[in-house]
Formats: structure tokens, C-alpha cells, sequence
């Protein structure tokens, strides 16, 4: 009876048709080594499929704050309560500088790889690690940990 719940359990996580909400810290693992804060939201197409749609920004170091915005695809490999995905999408990346009243800014179109896992501690809740290079600006790194929250 115990093996039926376990397995009962874990194939709650693999039907389509899921949505996710979720937040996270970032950090920016190129100079500046900005931190900053995201969200975003998931919907497994298919199984195993999931698109999401994200929104980071990277708070104000030496004088520059940067943002982005991310439509990507994760390939869902699901192993009981831990899940391990790589992810393909694009991203809009821009920054802004300001220093001594002046500001300049600039933003780009670019490409979006890497891939993360999720620990799902119960049915309504994970914690979440994800890695993502980001083609724009000579390329760079995003560190992402966070929570997601099916719904």
C-alpha cells in the first residue's frame, strides 16, 4: 500500500496541463556580480515539456542595473520528488547606467541555455536551482534558487 501512494505521489508531477508560479534570488556570476530578484510562470504543454516565461531584475551596483525577460523550453526529466531539466529559449537583456545626473541604456535580443532541477518537497511546493547563459553583451551567467508553486 505504501509503494501504490509513493507512486501515486510522484505521478502527480509528470500529468500536462501543470502550471507553476515561481520566485527566486539571482545572481549575476560576470562583473558586475549584480544580485537581484525574479519571477516567473510554467506550463507543461506536453508531458515532460514545460514553457515559461520569466522576469529578473539585477538591483544597482557600481552605477548599473540590468534586467531581463526570458520565453523558454524545459525538457522535464522526472525522478520520483527531484526533476532535472535543460532549458533553450530567448531573452531580452538590457541595462541602464547612471552616475552624476547622466544615464544611458541599451538592450539586446539574444539567446538563453542552461538547465536547473527542482526538489518538490510535498505536491504544492519545490525549491529550485538553475543555471542560464545569456548570448547578449559578449555573453553572461545567471545564478538562479528559489521556490515554485503549482497551481
Amino acid at each position: 500500500m505504501i509503494a501504490c501512494m509513493i507512486i501515486a505521489s510522484t505521478a502527480a508531477f509528470a500529468q500536462a496541463g501543470k502550471t507553476t508560479i515561481g520566485i527566486h534570488g539571482d545572481y549575476m556570476l560576470d562583473d558586475p556580480n549584480n544580485f537581484g530578484i525574479g519571477a516567473n510562470m510554467g506550463y507543461e504543454f506536453i508531458d515532460n515539456v514545460r514553457g515559461v516565461a520569466e522576469f529578473n531584475y539585477l538591483l544597482k551596483k557600481d552605477h548599473v542595473s540590468y534586467w531581463n525577460v526570458d520565453l523558454k523550453a524545459e525538457y522535464l526529466f522526472k525522478f520520483g520528488q527531484l526533476v532535472v531539466y535543460p532549458l533553450v529559449g530567448i531573452d531580452l537583456t538590457g541595462w541602464k547606467v547612471s552616475y552624476d545626473g547622466h544615464s544611458d541604456d541599451d538592450s539586446k535580443l539574444g539567446l538563453n541555455i542552461g538547465g536547473g532541477a527542482e526538489y518538490w518537497l510535498s505536491n504544492s511546493l519545490a525549491l529550485k536551482a538553475e543555471y542560464n547563459y545569456k548570448t547578449q553583451y559578449d555573453g553572461w551567467s545567471l545564478l538562479k534558487f528559489g521556490v515554485v508553486i503549482p497551481f
